[in-house]
């Protein structure tokens, strides 16, 4: 019987499954963007929102493992239309909302439903994201685990 030795790869190995954590989690932000911009529930008028969607960190290795964030930038109303709430006047009496017919309508308070658009993109895109990560690894490929020499 021939006497094999075993050469362990243990920081490659790890190396590479960090790398198809970030290759991973890219993917998956970006298919959440694309179904927040093209799947969301309000009539889009002017594109702010919608084009205020995308990734705003990508993916990257840092103390708690890898992380990256996906979102809205700079547009102020965008947790309101996720979640809802209610707007109140601040340096005036009266809220002024213009009516289709150009006329102004005041009022003390308007209530805004939920329009959900982030949330239901991250419920769709992020139970695959065992698999993108799977995928990303094997296609790293290389012989990094290590095998039997001999």
């Amino acid at each position: 019987m021939a006497l094999q030795s075993l050469v362990w790869k243990g920081e490659a190995v790890k190396a590479r499954a960090r790398q198809a954590q970030v290759q991973g989690i890219d993917r998956i932000m970006g298919r959440c963007v694309v179904e927040a911009k093209s799947n969301h529930p309000w009539q889009n008028r002017t594109g702010v929102l919608e084009g205020g969607i995308g990734i705003a960190d990508y993916a990257a290795e840092d103390a708690d493992g890898v992380r990256g964030t996906w979102g809205v930038q700079d547009v102020k109303y965008a947790l309101m239309m996720e979640l809802g709430g209610t707007i109140v006047p601040v340096k005036a009496k009266a809220l002024a909302i213009p009516q289709k017919d150009g006329s102004v309508r005041f009022v003390s308070k308007v209530t805004i439903k939920p329009h959900p658009y982030l949330r239901p993109a991250g419920d769709t895109h992020y139970p695959s994201l065992p698999q993108a990560i799977r995928v990303a690894y094997d296609k790293l490929g290389g012989d990094a685990a290590g095998g039997a020499d001999g």
